[in-house]
């Protein structure tokens, strides 16, 4: 477990230190989007679990979402995150993209990404905010179309159909044996 967070630590991206917006504002940015993430991490609904694990096989992205590209688009994310990021971001006309970051199965293959919300290039003054959760193997995904199949009985590669007992498939992989299926990141750019 120590391995995989270092893993995700040792690819952390910081905030980029050039840009036109002046450096106490995107110092509260990030303090916002920090703030944003460990209410949405920490409540007793665990939502940011279940927003990792909100996924539609059919459709290959997350329920509800626009399309694979582009996750959620400029579309409200659901829940308390989607709540407060557009409180907070989308009606002082703030853009930010929602992207959860996992291991790969094989160590070799480097961090693993799939989008929650692009809505564009992130500026080069944009702030970086990230809060890690932990998925276990008997956890189930949370669309109201997912089946009760365990986490560990799904298949990462979205072009095969299911086969050996194989329940669908779910972009993040165990990366782990025994109990903890994978630690991912979610992160939120915001400019």
């Amino acid at each position: 477990m120590t391995a995989l967070l270092y893993a995700l630590q040792a690819v952390t991206i910081t905030p980029t230190t050039g840009g036109t917006v002046d450096q106490g504002v995107r110092t509260e940015i990030k303090q916002q989007a920090e703030d944003i993430l460990t209410v949405s991490g920490s409540n007793d609904t665990g939502h940011l679990s279940e927003l990792a694990r909100n996924w539609s096989q059919r459709r290959q992205t997350f329920y509800g979402a626009v399309n694979p590209r582009i996750g959620y688009g400029t579309e409200q994310l659901p829940g308390p995150l989607g709540t407060m990021l557009n409180e907070t971001f989308d009606e002082r006309d703030r853009m930010y993209n929602v992207e959860m970051r996992y291991l790969p199965k094989n160590q070799s293959d480097g961090i693993q990404r799939t989008v929650i919300a692009s809505r564009g290039t992130p500026a080069d003054s944009a702030v970086v905010a990230s809060y890690r959760i932990t998925l276990y193997d008997n956890m189930t995904l949370t669309s109201p179309t997912a089946g009760s199949a365990e986490l560990w009985q799904y298949d990462t590669y979205p072009t095969r159909n299911p086969v050996d007992g194989k329940s669908g498939y779910y972009p993040v992989p165990n990366a782990v044996p025994g109990p903890v299926y994978n630690i991912v990141e979610i992160r939120v750019i915001v400019w």
